[in-house]
């Protein structure tokens, strides 16, 4: 029976929090700037291909160099990027999915999938950071994961939309640098 009444209190302080919260909430809503308040929009798909290259540091490097391998790679493929939020001063909150192939000059394919959340300044400079994921061809069985830092800007040019990152991924034996530029494909 103590049980109960103990459940019953604790479901009437949730249910009465809860009222509060949203009541808390909604007061907020009314003391933030109109210009900071995010607006409602169509879900933007801003996606295109993308094109760079990828210099290995450290350990990788050198293994690399050590089969005849470059320490640098060129990078091809594409970005898919929807705009998630947008506030009326025009930052924007970003979700990304960057897949590439990568290596194909020197005989190699090595895929990489990065999933990256991101943020657009109305400026154009953009930054963002997620998990990465790559397989090798003769190593489909041993992927290697990395953390993915970026930065870069979306540069425009009349109509079109020219995305430059920078990113850096951490990773065992070594980050790995990649540049990409591309352009923009939706609105």
């Amino acid at each position: 029976m103590r049980s109960i009444r103990t459940l019953a209190v604790a479901s009437l302080l949730t249910a009465s929090l809860s009222a509060f919260s949203a009541q808390a909430a909604v007061s907020q809503a009314d003391t933030i700037p109109t210009e900071m308040r995010a607006r409602t929009l169509p879900r933007q798909h801003l996606s295109g291909p993308r094109f760079g290259f990828t210099t290995f540091t450290g350990d990788v490097a050198r293994l690399r160099q050590a089969i005849g391998k470059e320490a640098i790679m060129s990078q091809f493929g594409w970005q898919f990027e929807t705009q998630m939020v947008s506030t009326r001063s025009g930052n924007q909150a970003l979700m990304e999915w960057v897949v590439l192939v990568g290596g194909v000059e020197q005989d190699e394919l090595n895929l990489s999938l990065s999933w990256l959340a991101g943020y657009r300044l109305p400026s154009g400079l953009e930054f963002g950071a997620g998990p990465n994921v790559s397989v090798r061809k003769d190593g489909w069985d041993d992927p290697t994961t990395s953390m993915v830092v970026a930065g870069g800007a979306t540069l425009p040019f009349g109509d079109l939309y020219i995305p430059v990152n920078l990113a850096v991924a951490f990773a065992e034996g070594g980050p790995r640098i990649t540049t990409l530029i591309g352009w923009i494909i939706g609105g």
